[in-house]
Order: structure tokens, then C-alpha cells, then sequence
């Protein structure tokens, strides 16, 4: 036999034991969270496709240590060993982008146009750092070197690739898609790859002079940039912590302004090469207009995306409204509504001296229906007599739900028309009632006149009195009308 006590720990656990005692494991206890297991997931998944880029990356390394310690042939391009080296840019570009997500304030814009952001600023930081890299040392290799070989193009590649993943890990550190539980590792990936950066920066620099060999100091990039890369995917996300909404807004806005900032570094770099050279580059002229047609497009989702946000605000700014003056359960107006509509209507009637009337309607014996067969069904009978009492009063007159179950009419017009039309409430919500109970109800009706001859008028007089007849109405047997001006029951 197993014991309680086990028995609790074994459901604990999501395992169940069956007739012959054998345990059976189930689905994972939901005391653990979604969240828990998509973060685990995405953790395997990053550090799974980094491995096998740089086991891609030692595999190019080992053979172009064996051309190179071994066979004693000169600097080798393209060999087999270039095949393993784009093994790592191939499996990290995914890696990085699975821990790519959404910021608050993109959330309902979509995956699509997210992806496309971020797949443009990318571009754009990474034109830009070609660019520069051109502007600077890369063009006048070119220039001078054998353009034309397939080993240069092949040489040329791997500035180009690190050049794709430097900025993807510096739009994700600054940007809003990684918060800052991964910034630490994002931190040391992204040294990684400075580092395998510069060694593969000055290899191809070699391969176009044609140099013979690599010096030893060229190769420490290719030795510090593994450790730090592998250090970043043995370094821990940090707990996470709740980021307030100026931090968000901030990060947001360093992403947005970094590719202009990026090209305005490039345009002023250019210019003062223009100046001193007195011509451009025709590499330069082409990325550069390339750059700022990118630079436009993403300008123009930024707008799309402003304008989808200001709607929404506009849209929730409306909901809230509409909200903060209707009663949920009836939509009719509130308590809130109806001050602010009768105040009104008290200025109204002081400006031009037209009739108003003041009803006070209160539903009658409705609290056994709560009482018999509970809440629910008090408030789906209270949802259909909201709709009764909405036929029976003209499309002018202004409704409220006062309060539990008791509602509120405004309107303008003589006191005769107003009794008429107390009177089809009353008769409007005393008929039987839904199937859901076989209690009667109905109402009575305490009608007020915007007259107050022997105080000042005000909305708590009104109000008071129309109180006072309501419940003179009930007093006098239920489902009446009485007006309070002559205190005569009609």
C-alpha cells in the first residue's frame, strides 16, 4: 500500500501508479509554468545552434592548422577549411534570433512587421559598417589586391558575416527585443565576435596583398573569440525583473535612432574623404544610396507603426470612456454619467425655463429573485427589464442605472407627457417576467418636476423628492406613479 503522504508527492510530481504498482508519468504538474518551459526551451535551443556553429568553426580551424603546421602551404583560399568557418554564421544567425522578442509596445503590431524592422536595421548597421570598413582600409585593398579570384571573394565573406552578427547582437543589447536578463550573455557573444572580427578582417586584408603567411598577433581574435563565445552560453540569464514603462520608451528609442545615427557618422565620414580626395568611390556611392533607401522604408514602418499605435491609444482611450460612464452589466449609463447629464440639464432649465422631469424607477420585490434563485439570475432578469424600460421611454429621454435596482429617467417635456410615459414603464416592467424564475416583479415610479418653488434648485432637492414619491408609490401597493409636486397618486 502507498501512503497518503507518497501518494500527494507522486501527483505532485506527475506520476500516477497504476493496479500492478508501476508508476506512470503524466503531464507535467501546472503548478510549473508556460513561461518556465518556453524559456528552457529557447535556452537549448540558442546554446544547441551556437555549438554547432562552432563545432562547424573548429572543424575549418583544424584543417586550416594542418595546411598550415603540417603541410607548410602557403595561406590557403578557399580550401575545405572555409566550408566549416561559414558553418558558424550559418547555425548562430537562428541561434540569435531565437532570443529575439517582442517589446510591450509592439506587441499588437505583429510578428511581421517586426521582423521586418529589425531584418532593416540590421541591414542598415551592417551597410554602415561596410561602409566604414570600406571608406577606411577595405576599398584601397581592394583597389590593389586581385579582385577578381574567387579565394579574395571568399576572404572578403567573413568580415561581411561578422559584420551580420555584430549588429544583430548590438541592435538586440540596446534594442527592446532583449531584456535584460540576457544582456550579460548577449555581452560576451557579442566580444566573440568583435574579436573573431578583427582577426577575419586582417585575413582578408593578407589574402589581397598576397601574403605568404598569417602573423602569430592576427591569430588572437580566432584564440580569444571561442572562449568568449562559449562563456556566453554558460553564463546564466539573470532573474527577471519588471522594467517600468520610461525604461521601455528609452530602449525604444536608442533603437530607432541608431541606423540615423550610423549614417550620420557615414555621411560625415564621406564628406571629409570627398574633400580630401576629391572624389567618391563608386562602391560608396552605391551602399551609401542603398543604406538611405533602406534607412526610407524603415522610416516609413516607423510611421505605419505610430499611426497603428495612435489608433489603438485612440481606441482604448474610447473603451475607458465609454466604460467610466456605462454601467457594465446593463450598458446603460452610470451613476458618474447621470450627474453629469443632470447638472446639465439643471443649467439647461435655469437658462430657458423649458419643463423637465426627474423619474426615479426602483424595481419591486426584485430581491427575492437574488434570494431564490441567486446573482446570476438577478442579472440576467436585470439585463432584460433594462431593455423593456429602454422601449417604453422615448429615444430622448436620457436612462441611467442608479444603483442596485434602481434606475433613472431625464426627461424634457411637460409633467402630463411624463406620467403617460412613468406610466408604460410601470406597466412595461410589471408583466411576468423570464423563464428562469416565476417571480413577479415590477415597479414603481417617483416622478420629480424641475419646479422647486420653496428652495433653491438644486439637484439633491431634486432628487430627495423624487425619492420621496418612489417610495409613497410603494407605500400605496407597488406598480404606481406618484408626483411629487401635488403628492397625487395618478
Amino acid at each position: 500500500m502507498i501512503s497518503e503522504g507518497l501518494h500527494r508527492d507522486l501527483y505532485r510530481f506527475g506520476a500516477l501508479w497504476t493496479p500492478r504498482g508501476n508508476p506512470v508519468l503524466l503531464v507535467p504538474p501546472l503548478a510549473v509554468s508556460a513561461d518556465c518551459y518556453d524559456l528552457r526551451a529557447v535556452e537549448r535551443r540558442w546554446r544547441t545552434l551556437m555549438a554547432l556553429g562552432m563545432a562547424g568553426w573548429t572543424l575549418g580551424m583544424f584543417f586550416w592548422a594542418f595546411y598550415r603546421s603540417v603541410l607548410h602551404v602557403p595561406l590557403p583560399s578557399p580550401s575545405i577549411a572555409d566550408i566549416g568557418f561559414f558553418m558558424f554564421p550559418v547555425f548562430a544567425v537562428p541561434a540569435l534570433l531565437s532570443l529575439v522578442r517582442e517589446s510591450p509596445r509592439r506587441e499588437a503590431i505583429g510578428p511581421i512587421h517586426l521582423w521586418l524592422v529589425l531584418t532593416l536595421d540590421g541591414l542598415v548597421v551592417v551597410g554602415g559598417l561596410f561602409i566604414l570598413t570600406w571608406t577606411t582600409a577595405l576599398g584601397a585593398v581592394v583597389h590593389t589586391g586581385p579582385t577578381g579570384s574567387l579565394g579574395f571573394l571568399v576572404a572578403v565573406m567573413y568580415p561581411i558575416t561578422d559584420f551580420v552578427l555584430i549588429a544583430m547582437v548590438l541592435l538586440m543589447v540596446i534594442g527592446p527585443k532583449a531584456v535584460a536578463e540576457i544582456r550579460e550573455p548577449l555581452t560576451f557573444l557579442g566580444c566573440g565576435l568583435v574579436m573573431l572580427s578583427l582577426s577575419d578582417s586582417l585575413y582578408a586584408y593578407l589574402v589581397a596583398i598576397g601574403a605568404e603567411s598569417m602573423p602569430t598577433i592576427a591569430d588572437a581574435g580566432f584564440i580569444a573569440g571561442p572562449p568568449l563565445i562559449a562563456l556566453a552560453a554558460l553564463t546564466k540569464r539573470t532573474e527577471p525583473r519588471n522594467r517600468d514603462a520610461p525604461q521601455q520608451w528609452r530602449s525604444d528609442r536608442t533603437q530607432l535612432l541608431l541606423p540615423y545615427l550610423l549614417i550620420a557618422v557615414i555621411a560625415t565620414i564621406v564628406t571629409v574623404q570627398a574633400l580630401i580626395v576629391g572624389n567618391l568611390d563608386a562602391v560608396v556611392v552605391i551602399l551609401g544610396v542603398g543604406v538611405l533607401v533602406l534607412a526610407l522604408v524603415r522610416q516609413i514602418l516607423t510611421l505605419l507603426e505610430n499611426d497603428a499605435l495612435l489608433q489603438q491609444i485612440s481606441a482604448a482611450q474610447d473603451e475607458l470612456r465609454y466604460r467610466a460612464h456605462h454601467d457594465p452589466l446593463t450598458e446603460l449609463a452610470n451613476r458618474a454619467a447621470f450627474d453629469e447629464h443632470f447638472a446639465s440639464a439643471i443649467e439647461n432649465y435655469r437658462l430657458t425655463n423649458s419643463d423637465w422631469v426627474l423619474m426615479l424607477v426602483d424595481l419591486d420585490d426584485f430581491k427575492q429573485v437574488n434570494d431564490r434563485y441567486g446573482h446570476p439570475a438577478g442579472d440576467r432578469l436585470l439585463v432584460a427589464l433594462t431593455a423593456r424600460l429602454r422601449e417604453a421611454v422615448p429615444e430622448s429621454a436620457f436612462v441611467a442605472r442608479f444603483g442596485g435596482d434602481e434606475f433613472t429617467v431625464l426627461l424634457q417635456g411637460p409633467i402630463d407627457d411624463a406620467v403617460v410615459v412613468a406610466h408604460r414603464i410601470v406597466d412595461a416592467l410589471s408583466s411576468d417576467q423570464t423563464a428562469d424564475t416565476s417571480v413577479s416583479v415590477g415597479a414603481s415610479v417617483g416622478v420629480a418636476q424641475f419646479e422647486l418653488a420653496d428652495e433653491p434648485l438644486s439637484a439633491h432637492a431634486l432628487l430627495r423628492r423624487a425619492d420621496a414619491a418612489m417610495y409613497e408609490a410603494k407605500r400605496s401597493g407597488k406598480g404606481a406613479v406618484v408626483v411629487y409636486c401635488d403628492r397625487r397618486e395618478d
